[in-house]
């Protein structure tokens, strides 16, 4: 995922599946102060049909700074 943003540590990023789970891929933390988040992540969902619609849900816990999504994708 490429997400551009002023003050990466106020983000909450969940993948959710298309059952409605939720996996989260990233919590906020206050000694996260670097900018943007390029990163790949890992998750078992195993348990979840691949096909249906998969969501990148992105959080701003604190909502001063601006920040937009940039691009992602899932592979199975």
């Amino acid at each position: 995922m490429d997400i551009k943003h002023t003050y990466r540590g106020d983000l909450v990023i969940d993948l959710i599946a298309p059952d409605g789970s939720a996996y989260r891929l990233k919590n906020s933390s206050s000694s996260d102060s670097a900018d943007n988040v390029i990163a790949s992540y890992n998750v078992n969902a195993s348990s979840e049909a691949a096909n249906g619609t998969w969501k990148l849900r992105v959080q701003d816990v604190y909502r001063v700074d601006t920040g937009y999504l940039d691009s992602w994708k899932v592979t199975f």
